[in-house]
């Protein structure tokens, strides 16, 4: 029987839709290997959010043309170049793009060379987990109604379409039955769900059925949208145990102008008094955020104000991106685009402050004992994660010695810090 792998690009959204091309064809009769060397057939599912990442993914083609007996090329960028892709790789075998991943093994024996749309999958299906065991990402929408100028996602995702609750609980209650110990809420925007399809915001309500499913579950918010974070969603979180308190609150600006040009649908005053209300509610939250540096139209002026806001603001976690030029949105079309070297340079001054801002952080934390999940061994002990780092995009926690398992959560004392990572040892009550 043929072995088939898969290489996957881009975000943990993405990672869910090979896990899905995986088990489908698992389901089918496949078999799986997480080794693309071992493989006859070969899934690269790519991504087009940026030129950068467009690059990648058609640099990652062109190394795995004529490897295997089947590569199927699927995601973002088959949604956005279509059967384009095929005029450059006649080689390839299949295009799925990002509606149809669920239907990769028919696709294969209908021999369809193309198989594009923009239909959610909302039945039950079969995934392969390729994080940890402990951990896993679960999608509950698709597509994007936020319009932001600088995007391309509405484009290449369709709008917003909302997972079936019962649906989601299902994955869930079946993850927890393999030994996944904290699920990670993953989609375009998780805020805005159920506003397509009941017509108001229903992510608290998931938030109560999901916590019930089991007590010490690790539920984590990330994708969020200020403008749709609800006092009713802060308190849901601040009264379910289960719930990280962690929010991946992606900003991205916090100069007015920049914002309205962003089209982000929210102004920095109401910025700030989310993030006042969300820290009044729970004081010990960890707050992620995202920023673009260098967007049309930020002078000096507006950078002082967001260099000003992320000093005073002290986030947890923060990533800032140079603002990246992508045809197709309306910010393309601009006038008053910075210069690259300018935004390189913004780009540099704010990660410095946010290295410090987290090392002053990370300090406030140690003497406490926080509950960390065991994510692997080390030469020199073992490595873990409290509810306050998200997996794969935040600092982690080294831990002196050994002898605990792989997904299991202990209580760790914090005895020293860097400026991403803490330090700590096995609290023994």
């Amino acid at each position: 029987m043929s072995k088939v792998s898969a290489i996957s690009l881009g975000c943990p959204k993405n990672l869910v839709d090979t896990e899905i091309m995986l088990g489908t064809l698992r389901d089918g009769g496949y078999e799986f290997t997480f080794n693309p060397e071992e493989a006859d057939v070969l899934i690269i599912n790519t991504c087009a959010f940026l030129e950068k990442a467009r690059k990648e993914s058609m640099e990652i083609i062109a190394e795995n043309i004529g490897k295997y007996e089947k590569l199927i090329v699927a995601g973002c960028l088959v949604q956005l170049h279509g059967e384009r892709l095929l005029e450059e790789f006649p080689e390839i075998d299949h295009l799925i793009g990002v509606g149809k991943i669920e239907e990769v093994f028919q696709a294969i024996v209908d021999e369809k060379e193309v198989c594009l749309g923009e239909r959610l999958h909302q039945h039950a299906y079969s995934r392969i987990i390729s994080t940890l065991p402990h951990t896993a990402y679960v999608k509950i929408a698709d597509g994007c109604n936020n319009c932001c100028s600088y995007c391309l996602i509405p484009a290449l995702r369709g709008k917003y379409q909302s997972m079936a609750m019962e649906n989601i609980i299902e994955e869930v209650e079946s993850l927890v039955d393999i030994g996944v110990k904290e699920i990670n809420l993953i989609a375009q925007d998780i805020t805005l769900y159920g506003f397509d399809t009941h017509g108001r915001l229903i992510l608290p309500e998931l938030l109560k059925r999901l916590a019930n499913i089991k007590d010490n579950l690790w539920i984590r918010l990330m994708y969020t949208h200020p403008a749709h974070v609800t006092d009713d969603l802060i308190k849901i979180m601040a009264t379910t145990p289960n719930i990280c308190h962690y929010l991946d609150l992606p900003i991205q600006h916090i100069d007015d102008s920049i914002l309205h040009a962003m089209n982000r649908r929210i102004s920095s005053g109401q910025i700030k008094g989310l993030i006042s209300r969300l820290r009044q509610a729970m004081p010990d939250i960890a707050l992620r955020t995202s920023l673009i540096v260098g967007f049309p139209g930020e002078g000096a002026d507006e950078f002082k104000t967001l260099l000003d806001f992320v000093r005073e603001t002290r986030f947890d976690h923060l990533g800032a991106f140079p603002y990246s030029k992508e045809s197709g949105t309306p910010a393309f079309n601009f006038s008053n685009h910075v210069d690259e070297k300018v935004k390189e340079e913004r780009h540099h001054r704010i990660m410095e402050l946010q290295k410090k801002v987290s090392f002053k952080k990370k300090k406030e934390k140690i003497g406490r004992i926080l509950d960390v999940i065991v994510e692997g061994y080390i030469e020199q002990g073992m490595i873990g994660r409290s509810q306050y780092e998200a997996p794969e995009i935040d600092g982690v926690i080294y831990l002196e010695g050994n002898g605990v398992k792989i997904g299991e959560i202990v209580p760790v004392e914090i005895i020293a810090a860097t400026e991403y990572d803490l330090v700590g040892r096995v609290h023994k009550s």
